[in-house]
């Protein structure tokens, strides 16, 4: 079998900058072992851990490119496309998650996931911001749960491996040598040969790796030179120095290079998430991260040559709003009108917004009728939805400050004549863990209850005095049309 290293293979030959070697893309290089390639795993928590796709289920039609003059795209396409192929007929065999100190986790293939909560097509190649807003992916689980990893408030990409690939490599270490704030240089002797093979200056790099005790990866990054400005990813084995150029953006007006959005003119070092020695030689796992992007493959060093395997530049979406399905809307608003189906009936809940109220990353629902003083706040959590609390034109809800991983709400107002009537709910990781209700005559307490037990007066006034205050946050509303 003839195995696709991946969707976008290109190896640098000996020539500079000026020469062919920049244009000789390698998309398709055969290797010896058919072991299926590492990959990397979207992780959340426990219950959102995802390869995520980069490309549709379906194989491109070449008629299709064709009739719509976009024939040129097709290869790459194509490529992408048998990458993807090739993992997913092997996804059941990935069994390892590689952790940071060298570890690993076992864990389990447990479906894939092409349609969102509505039964719409997912869209691929995204990574989300929120573990509520669902991606195009094959899904896993840890074997053993006691293995999760702690939750994170950010997503991170893990490196998974299939069996038969641990099977033929031997795992290397990859040391951090460079960190933000104190970055280490490749040595004089690596920037003087790079200087003399590419014909141009250094401005600056960077040994980012010490990978097993004989190889470093790095970067350098060239001054610009013919309206031209390059950055090398630079792999050495011992006093063998190898590279890959990467081309940026000169910007002669502003003499500004640039490679990624907001990268401040500096070609950033891939993260290392994994390294082998392979039965060709070393094999990298990359992670290449931007403001707006992350961009996951392989180096290889074969045949003399650096090639990079990207297989895909992810879009790295942020302060993304999660979606309200039409499943939820439909529960929120029975449980809506279940709590008081007589008053309630002559409100919709036409508008919402999500607001974490315990911050714990997990947003609670807060919902209103186009009144905008009739609504109801609502838990989400694991596909579960619950009722807080309701709001009328005479109890109002307010937010009171996050204290020790614990959120508040408090709904209160006139009960009638003299009377105020009080309710205050505490919530942890998005479940209500205890309900205090209190009424107030002529500005004295009459009675209180938690989690509907009576409370002694002095309790309840202790209790009241030791809220802690409100907050004020940005009110914006959307249509679950929208």
């Amino acid at each position: 079998m003839t195995l696709m290293v991946g969707c976008t293979n290109k190896g640098q030959t000996a020539g500079g900058v000026d020469s062919d070697s920049l244009a000789a893309d390698s998309f398709t290089v055969e290797v010896r072992d058919t072991a299926p390639k590492p990959m990397f795993l979207y992780y959340f928590d426990p219950d959102h851990m995802q390869v995520v796709y980069w490309t549709d289920a379906k194989e491109p039609d070449r008629t299709w490119y064709e009739k719509n003059d976009m024939l040129e795209y097709y290869d790459e396409a194509r490529k992408a496309w048998e990458c993807f192929d090739a993992y997913r007929r092997n996804a059941t065999g990935y069994t390892q998650m590689l952790l940071d100190d060298g570890k690993s986790v076992a864990i389990r293939c447990i479906g894939e996931q092409l349609k969102n909560p509505d039964g719409e097509d997912l869209y691929p190649g995204e990574l989300h911001s929120r573990p509520t807003i669902p991606s195009m992916g094959m899904n896993y689980a840890f074997v053993n749960i006691a293995d999760s990893l702690r939750d994170h408030a950010f997503a991170q990409l893990h490196v998974i491996v299939h069996e038969a690939y641990m099977n033929s490599r031997r795992p290397l270490t990859a040391k951090l040598v460079s960190q933000y704030g104190k970055v280490k240089p490749l040595s004089k002797t690596v920037i003087s040969q790079l200087e003399e093979q590419y014909g141009m200056k250094t401005e600056r790099s960077e040994h980012t790796y010490t990978i097993g005790d004989r190889y470093t990866y790095g970067v350098l990054q060239f001054k610009p030179k013919n309206k031209k400005v390059f950055a090398l990813e630079v792999v050495t084995d011992g006093d063998k120095v190898y590279s890959y150029p990467v081309e940026g953006h000169y910007d002669e007006s502003e003499a500004n290079s640039t490679w990624n959005v907001d990268d401040d003119g500096e070609y950033a070092s891939s993260s290392i998430g994994a390294a082998f020695e392979g039965p060709e030689g070393l094999e990298l796992c990359f992670e290449h991260r931007a403001p707006e992007s992350a961009t996951v493959g392989m180096l290889f060093l074969r045949d003399g040559k650096l090639l990079r395997n990207v297989y895909e530049v992810y879009h790295q979406l942020i302060d993304e709003q999660t979606p309200l399905w039409k499943k939820d809307l439909a529960t929120c608003r029975k449980l809506y009108l279940d709590n008081d189906p007589h008053e309630n009936k002559n409100y919709r809940l036409s508008r919402y917004r999500w607001i974490d109220v315990d911050g714990d990353y997990n947003e609670e629902l807060w919902m209103r009728d186009e009144d905008n003083q009739h609504g109801a706040l609502f838990t989400v959590k694991g596909g579960d939805i619950g009722l807080i609390g309701v709001e009328t034109d005479k109890l109002h809800l307010a937010f009171l400050r996050q204290t020790n991983g614990k959120g508040y709400v408090r709904i209160s107002g006139s009960a009638g004549g003299p009377a105020i009537y009080t309710q205050v709910f505490e919530l942890r990781n998005s479940c209500l863990e205890r309900t205090f209700t209190a009424l107030e005559v002529y500005g004295e307490l009459d009675e209180c209850t938690m989690n509907g037990k009576p409370w002694s007066k002095d309790k309840g006034k202790e209790y009241l005095s030791s809220l802690p205050p409100t907050t004020d946050p940005f009110i914006y509303w959307l249509s679950p049309e929208e």
